[in-house]
């Protein structure tokens, strides 16, 4: 006998799923960068297949960049992993047309050479950064930006938004106390803090960021890692002998295109010093405290 399920059913059915208690839902990244969150019923060598708000969907490999899972990336920091906050995003009515975008190497200051993922919502109006371990993020950063960066409603937004991921009762009553022109505040370990367009290190955006300045140390990545997971903005010229490649460089199928690149990046605050600059590979991980190169998550045996 089978048993068909109302649309109102469904829809509690998901929405006890998605936002009920602890949010639990798995990410999958298509190689544009698009972000389908909802939980994976089957994922093999031909494709994954997923439960979304809306009905079941089947991407084929070809259409694939990453599949993460949320049951594997559950974190008991006050920062959530980046599966649970890229999930959380999603269920906010205004965070449409989520993107993977390429991050741009920060190479000085603070968060210098430390890894994160970037993403923007709301045709680009929208940033939200990740920082270091993505299992156990040291900084969640969300942003206006564009042509909302004067737009109040948006900040409110943003504001809210730290507010729905952070874990601690206290830290979302400290999120929510802080005024849009206020600078950093430092409770039990976490910095909480807003940044202003005009700030040199805002690119012409306004953020509220929550850090832990000792877990950014910790989270720095070094020079070897750094190649692993990076590749230059600007491709290099091509030589007659081509050296043969590194068991660090990124595979090919993580990189982003030029125009990616050049249409999403941030400038380099630095380039002179990096010919060009670089960006983060679509995806890294942290394996035994080393950064390394993402890649494609065949099915679990």
């Amino acid at each position: 006998m089978k048993i068909r399920l109302t649309v109102a059913a469904r829809t509690l059915f998901l929405g006890a799923w998605l936002l009920g208690g602890t949010l639990r839902a798995d990410v999958v990244i298509l190689q544009y960068g698009n972000i389908v969150t909802g939980q994976v019923l089957q994922q093999d060598d031909d494709g994954v297949q997923i439960q979304t708000k809306t009905g079941t969907v089947r991407y084929p490999t070809s259409m694939v960049k990453e599949v993460r899972r949320e049951d594997a990336e559950l974190s008991t920091g006050r920062i959530p992993s980046w599966v649970t906050i890229i999930s959380q995003l999603t269920t906010n009515e205004w965070a449409h047309e989520i993107k993977q975008i390429p991050a741009t190497v920060i190479d000085n200051g603070s968060l210098r050479n430390v890894p994160y993922i970037s993403f923007r919502c709301n045709t680009g109006g929208y940033e939200i950064n990740i920082y270091g371990d993505l299992n156990k993020p040291a900084c969640v950063e969300m942003g206006v930006i564009g042509y909302l960066v004067k737009n109040n409603q948006a900040k409110t937004n943003c504001q809210n938004f730290i507010c729905s991921v952070l874990t601690s009762d206290s830290d979302k009553e400290f999120v929510q106390a802080l005024k849009w022109n206020a600078r950093a505040f430092t409770t039990n370990d976490l910095t909480f803090e807003i940044t202003s367009p005009e700030e040199p290190d805002a690119y012409g955006g306004w953020w509220i960021s929550v850090y832990n300045e000792d877990e950014i140390e910790k989270a720095r990545a070094s020079g070897a890692e750094l190649l692993a997971i990076t590749q230059p903005k600007i491709k290099p010229a091509p030589v007659v002998a081509a050296p043969l490649p590194t068991p660090t460089a990124p595979v090919e199928n993580d990189a982003w295109t030029a125009s990616d690149i050049s249409t999403y990046s941030r400038p380099t605050a630095n380039a002179t010093s990096s010919g060009g600059g670089s960006v983060y590979v679509h995806s890294y991980h942290r394996t035994d405290g080393t950064y390394v190169s993402g890649y494609y998550r065949h099915s679990r045996k």
